[in-house]
């Protein structure tokens, strides 16, 4: 099974997408535009806030593939993606997907991050994907979390296949 499927951005909202992840970033910003606007943030507004550091365009989906979450992300995780990734999250018919938001390189590190912000794991296809490349797209603090989740998932699989191995082995020929 692939850990991705295809999926054509450029209409997306008329395709009955919604980008929770652009939603919830606008949401996360508190500061207002100008004097007598309302609620208007500036986030809501422009789509961009300097005091927060956010675009919505940091938010867009380009890149033709989606990636399907198992669980339903609960708001703060999937801000932390956001923020932190090069990802926002998608809704469709119920199902949520991780979207990429730029592209030009391997962003296996960006993808397998964002995935353990939503789900505190990794899919297995994805997992023996993910580049190695320190720094290569994840950096800092979130290497040492994507290179200790890589190692911990690693060592689970294999112990469930070494026992599902030897359940194997254990069977009649």
């Amino acid at each position: 099974m692939g850990y991705s499927i295809d999926v054509d951005w450029s209409d997306y909202l008329e395709k009955g997408w919604e980008n929770i992840g652009r939603s919830i970033l606008e949401e996360s910003c508190n500061h207002k535009t100008q004097e007598g606007c309302g609620d208007e943030t500036n986030a809501r507004y422009s789509g961009y806030c300097e005091k927060c550091e956010i675009s919505e365009d940091d938010c867009s989906p380009m890149m033709n593939y989606a990636y399907p979450l198992e669980t339903t992300p609960n708001d703060e995780d999937i801000l932390k993606v956001v923020k932190n990734t090069c990802l926002t999250v998608m809704e469709k018919d119920g199902k949520y997907y991780l979207a990429l938001c730029g592209g030009g390189m391997d962003l296996s590190q960006q993808v397998a991050l964002a995935y353990i912000f939503i789900e505190k794991w990794i899919p297995l296809d994805l997992l023996t994907e993910v580049s190695k490349q320190k720094g290569l797209s994840v950096g800092g603090e979130d290497w040492k979390l994507l290179r200790n989740s890589m190692i911990k998932q690693f060592k689970v699989n294999s112990d469930n296949l070494n026992s599902q191995l030897k359940s194997w082995e254990e069977t009649e020929e």
